[in-house]
């Protein structure tokens, strides 16, 4: 079951400062390993062992899969789901993003940290990483609100996987499930020719 856009909205405000991430986040980037999407990787890293007759060997190798998965960062870049995760505010000097850092793999969900809390509804609640903009070298303003208002965003992030985590549903079968991570960078470009509007670093 894929997960609803309105979790995009249900986050608390980080209260961590932004940090503008300038060439540190290519640095971040350059050293982490590119994958080409995060569902086979998150599903590689849950794991499924429901057949009670080989589920102790399923667990063992699925042990053994994310050792050989921790410790190393990773990154991925997510076009399809930017415009349901970010959300932008005007500011006097740029642009503020509140970026919802839980990111559907189908059916599995790669967070920075672990969901603690759930709405009233049973819907995990996670924290905002909040990047700051200015107006990136050789963009007006027009140009710019028509790359946000046609949703030419696409966010890039850095992480490191730490764990799992899961969530019972309320009022319906079944859990929400994912990896638990430490987003190290995220960055927001423009789709169509690949400039950066934002980036920070959460080392």
């Amino acid at each position: 079951m894929r997960f609803p856009r309105a979790l995009a909205l249900l986050v608390l405000l980080s209260s961590a400062l932004p940090t503008l991430a300038d060439d540190r986040f290519r640095s971040l980037r350059q050293n982490a390993q590119p994958l080409d999407s995060l569902g086979p990787f998150l599903e590689r890293y849950v794991g499924s062992c429901r057949d009670e007759f080989t589920r102790a060997d399923c667990e063992a190798n699925v042990r053994a899969a994310r050792r050989s998965l921790d410790r190393r960062a990773y990154s991925a870049s997510v076009a399809e789901q930017t415009l349901g995760i970010v959300r932008p505010e005007r500011t006097a000097r740029g642009y503020r993003f509140f970026v919802t850092p839980f990111i559907d793999g189908g059916g599995l969900a790669l967070t920075h940290g672990q969901p603690l809390r759930q709405d009233a509804a049973g819907r995990p609640l996670i924290g905002f990483i909040v990047l700051e903009g200015a107006l990136p070298a050789g963009m007006d303003e027009f140009s710019f609100e028509s790359t946000l208002r046609t949703g030419r965003l696409e966010l890039e992030i850095v992480f490191r996987p730490e764990g799992t985590w899961k969530l019972k549903r309320k009022g319906e079968p079944g859990f929400y499930e994912g990896v638990k991570a430490h987003f190290l960078g995220v960055r927001l470009v423009d789709s169509r020719s690949g400039t950066e509007i934002a980036s920070r670093v959460l080392q």
